[in-house]
């Protein structure tokens, strides 16, 4: 396991250099487990089957390269969030402060383009790899029959969260620790040791006192079992990158439409109990390896859940069974 490189977070096309050494995966993230987890079918379509570099010769290679780009409502919502609090957040640790309607603006104004793209597109037009362009939400390109009403819902969800973010006292802890001169603000985050890297980028990192203090942003709710893993994982990751014992950090989820902060234990059992987790999800994801390198569709069984696959990008190539 010495050379298995992993990365918790990011998510790249690149392979191995030796396929026959099966000790080594490409990577191993938070998301990419929890597609597994999900549905096995989705995780071949996402990594595999629309991958140029693996499954070369799945005969819907053009079609799932194309589906790979299509967001759902849910996470295109919480794209934004991310990228207006960055922006927000940036300017405060300047000096400048932006009004709450500066920020409902911004947002407002790119999930609206996201819709009035996705109303206007013609099936067959190619997408757009620029990141400042509309995104296609699939809630339109599958004719979802309530797509106006369920993302007028998402966009008054997007809202409560940014004006929590920017009025609530609950919230007021993690605002001033980023005015602070040395807060990072989305900081890539790196760590390695002798079995993997860790690898992602971190929404708000700052001293409190002698304390850091760890803050990731959810426009959900709280309540998903796998919540620590995330956290512990950044937690790790401060431990190393600032030299401090695991009783001097502090991890907190934001869950800013339901304005609910959830703080999770960081010691050092926690911290070996996500080692473990890595570890034995990368021995999962090494078999379905195998198969996805091959294009071995059959291999990933679909969930058949409703309530995935009404959120999943690739509903027209799946056959649900």
């Amino acid at each position: 396991m010495s050379e298995t490189q992993m990365t918790l977070f990011g998510e790249s096309e690149s392979e191995w250099s030796n396929e026959s050494d099966k000790s080594k995966l490409l990577e191993w993230s938070y998301s990419r487990r929890g597609t597994l987890e999900q549905c096995a079918r989705k995780y071949y379509y996402e990594y595999y089957g629309s991958n140029l570099q693996k499954a070369k010769e799945d005969p819907q290679k053009a079609k799932l390269r194309f589906l790979k780009k299509l967001q759902n409502r849910h996470l295109r919502s919480g794209d934004i969030l991310h990228y207006v609090i960055r922006w927000y957040l940036k300017e405060f640790q300047q000096g400048k402060q932006r009004s709450l309607g500066q920020v409902l603006q911004w947002a407002k104004k790119d999930f609206r383009a996201d819709i009035k793209y996705s109303q206007q597109y013609e099936h067959g037009s190619p997408l757009s790899d620029d990141f400042r362009y509309p995104k296609l939400l699939l809630e339109f390109y599958y004719g979802l029959p309530d797509v106006k009403s369920v993302c007028a819902d998402t966009e008054e969800r997007l809202v409560t969260a940014l004006t929590n973010f920017i009025t609530s006292q609950n919230i007021a802890q993690f605002r001033e620790g980023a005015r602070k001169a040395s807060a990072l603000i989305e900081e890539s985050a790196r760590m390695k040791n002798d079995d993997f890297t860790l690898s992602g980028k971190v929404d708000l990192v700052y001293w409190e006192d002698d304390r850091i203090v760890i803050a990731d942003w959810k426009i959900g709710s709280a309540g998903s079992s796998d919540d620590s893993l995330q956290m512990l994982a950044y937690a790790w990751w401060a431990k190393q990158e600032f030299k401090r014992p695991v009783d001097y950090i502090t991890a907190h989820q934001v869950h800013l439409a339901d304005d609910i902060v959830s703080t999770f234990n960081v010691s050092e059992k926690a911290l070996t109990r996500v080692e473990a987790r890595i570890l034995q999800d990368l021995e999962w994801m090494q078999e379905a390896d195998s198969f996805g390198r091959r294009g071995l569709v059959e291999a990933f069984t679909p969930c058949a859940q409703p309530k995935v696959c009404a959120l999943c990008k690739f509903q027209e190539v799946c056959p649900k069974e």
